[in-house]
């Protein structure tokens, strides 16, 4: 038998075990990808082979406004206002058919993240520098005004981001504290020693944890959206800066087709079949058929919970993994 490495594959082994074609299985074949679906969801957000832990990239995105009519060339860093809205933001980058933004304002300086209460359409946007002025069109919000990540479908959960560098520094700055540090430790490193490279590097941790901390982050997946507190408004972060983030995301059996032949999966989406045909022949129960057959649904259907019980009490037991202990930090 070769093994399912497709979803028609995986649907026809799950069909051919519940005895097609010497038996007619009265499925509608719509109910049979609706099981496939539901049996994939199950495994995907429960058992262990269903995610993997990965790192996931994102650049981010400033806002947009189209403008035509410019008049003249908008400066990198200027504010632009907004001649009817009275809104205003921070010039990233502009051409004549658009202007990328950061820290949009409303007219009494608050931020704002709302597309309706920005730049109104076919008003007149100035520059406060360069007294350039364009009609303003379609905006757009970035991940900087909007203060999250739109994160895809397939992300389960997030675990943490990378550290941020403040101020645009980097760890290769000649001048920086991290430069300096692993620099005096290389006469250690070069001894065959690491041990107190590793204690220093454990103590700064520490001390950084202690006094600046973790980024915050809220993530919730049916919103699709990483909400980062950081500092905004002060360039914690700016356009293009990439975020690293640490997740959990699923097995797309489109790209690792092996999927489909997990044993935990084939059981469980047929016993979802075997349930589903139950439920159909419910209605029948107890008629009887030309020979003398009695249809017996309620049977059938029963028989199917019992095996989806088992089949779920094993991988609670066997797959799932473990829940992760929050545990709250204490004084200093």
């Amino acid at each position: 038998m070769a093994k399912p490495n497709t979803r028609e594959t995986f649907k026809q082994y799950c069909l051919r075990k519940l005895g097609k074609p010497v038996i007619e299985i009265n499925v509608d074949d719509d109910q049979v990808e609706d099981r496939i679906d539901e049996g994939l969801q199950y495994f995907q957000e429960y058992h262990f082979d269903g995610v993997e832990r990965t790192y996931m990239r994102h650049q981010l995105t400033g806002s947009t406004v189209a403008v035509t009519s410019v008049s003249d060339t908008f400066s990198n860093g200027e504010i632009i206002t907004g001649g009817t809205s009275g809104a205003t933001a921070t010039v990233s980058s502009a051409n004549s058919t658009v202007i990328t933004f950061s820290h949009a304002k409303d007219t009494d300086g608050i931020s704002n993240n709302n597309v309706s209460s920005s730049f109104s359409d076919s008003e007149t946007i100035t520059g406060n520098n360069s007294g350039a002025t364009a009609t303003a069109g379609t905006v757009t919000m970035g991940d900087i005004d909007n203060h999250y990540i739109t994160v895809s479908d397939n992300i389960l959960g997030i675990i943490n981001i990378f550290d941020i560098n403040q101020g645009g520094s980097t760890s290769s700055d000649l001048f920086s504290f991290k430069y300096q540090f692993h620099f005096n430790e290389m006469p250690y490193l070069t001894a065959g020693s690491v041990i107190n490279y590793q204690q220093s590097m454990q103590h700064i941790q520490l001390i950084n944890d202690i006094f600046v901390g973790k980024k915050p982050i809220r993530y919730q997946k049916h919103t699709n959206r990483l909400y980062l507190d950081l500092d905004w408004e002060n360039n914690d972060v700016e356009i293009d800066d990439y975020i690293v983030a640490e997740v959990y995301s699923i097995l797309d059996p489109a790209s690792y087709a092996d999927v489909y032949n997990d044993l935990f999966l084939k059981k469980y989406v047929t016993a979802l079949i075997k349930r589903q045909w139950g439920a159909n022949l419910i209605k029948y129960d107890g008629v009887q058929l030309p020979g003398g057959t009695t249809l017996n649904g309620r049977q059938l259907f029963d028989d199917a919970q019992q095996e989806i019980r088992e089949v779920e009490e094993e991988m609670n037991s066997r797959h799932e993994l473990p829940v992760d202990f929050i545990v709250a930090p204490g004084p200093f």
